[in-house]
């Protein structure tokens, strides 16, 4: 065998000695750092006259020093199997002072969306793709047998094979249940003359009122949402398929002369990316709505654009009438567009 240390393949990667169990070197670092930072704290930088309620603080310092301690080696146990101790801090400490707001320049970064057309139900990439979007409310399968949840994923494997023959992203999401939307309906009878003469109506209707909210509550119960993502590049309308440009377009660097001179100019692909994405975004719903049970229709530019602020901010957006700020808000938060 050779022992050419600089031909050697590590058996792993990225792992520390184990002292107990899984738990590593680095572990037992973070574990011990609160009770070393408070010993530091009370034994060197305040003074050795301080006391607290009568009592000299450096008599504290093994007391405190040991639950900090524990707390540390608390947050040790409660580390997701993903990650290590050292890294959950890192990424607890940097998502709590990383700022919540960000300018349109910095969100663009993050969200690569350059422009939205409300008029045209599309959304510009900085890339130069446009996107949109599709929302699917699948039949309920909640009782439905095996048998009937093979049709239904052989219809949906129909629908993939025949209709999409582009990219698509498929993206869920889940929003809080309307409690109060819900229960407004039930509360408002509580005005009505027909309750307010029967007093047993009424408090059968609070006290359904009061039950179902705590129910709610305690259940957390949520929507989900499905949605299909449909991009357009400019790659896929610049030329005509069987063009003799479109041949040449891939030929290394005269390609590049090709791409130059015959590409159209922004409008007309604009234009042209937009048609295509319609003529995408209809298909995919006329295909979906085509599973039995299941409907679908197309998101305009302004639920889209909510739908990628909240999926960017991992919060609900609240704008007021959307469509009118468009032009003056960035997706994510401050800032221009």
């Amino acid at each position: 065998m050779d022992d050419d240390a600089v031909k050697r393949i590590p058996k792993s990667l990225g792992t520390d000695t184990k002292l107990l169990g899984q738990y590593t070197m680095t572990d037992l670092a973070v574990a011990l750092f609160p009770g070393v930072l408070t010993v530091l704290l009370l034994q060197v930088v305040l003074p050795a006259n301080v006391t607290v309620r009568g009592y000299q603080l450096d008599s504290l310092t093994l007391p405190i020093a040991g639950v900090m301690i524990a707390l540390g080696a608390i947050f040790v146990y409660l580390t997701p199997a993903y990650t290590t101790s050292a890294d959950w801090v890192t990424s607890m400490l940097t998502f709590h002072r990383r700022s919540d707001q960000l300018g349109h320049e910095a969100a663009t970064e993050y969200t690569q969306i350059e422009r939205v057309y409300p008029d045209r139900g599309a959304i510009e990439r900085t890339d130069g793709a446009v996107i949109g979007m599709v929302q699917v409310i699948p039949p309920t399968m909640a009782l439905a047998t095996s048998e009937e949840w093979a049709t239904k994923a052989e219809a949906f494997q129909d629908f993939l094979n025949t209709t999409v023959e582009f990219p698509i992203q498929i993206y869920s999401t889940t929003q809080p249940f309307p409690v109060d939307e819900h229960l407004a309906q039930y509360e408002s009878r509580l005005d009505d003359p027909d309750v307010e003469a029967n007093p047993r109506l009424e408090a059968l209707i609070e006290n359904y009122v009061q039950w179902y909210e705590a129910e709610l509550e305690e259940r957390r119960m949520t929507i989900r949402d499905h949605y299909v993502v449909v991009p357009v590049t400019p790659a896929e309308v610049q030329f005509d398929e069987a063009s003799l440009s479109q041949k040449l377009a891939e030929v290394p660097v005269l390609g590049l002369f090709v791409r130059e001179l015959y590409a159209p100019r922004k409008a007309v692909e604009r234009q042209a990316l937009i048609d295509e994405l319609d003529d995408r975004l209809s298909r995919v719903q006329s295909g979906l709505r085509s599973i039995d049970g299941c409907t679908a229709h197309r998101v305009d530019a302004t639920e889209a654009t909510k739908i990628i602020g909240e999926y960017w901010s991992d919060e609900s957006q609240h704008y007021g009438q959307l469509d009118q700020v468009l032009r003056t808000r960035g997706i994510v938060g401050g800032g221009q567009t």
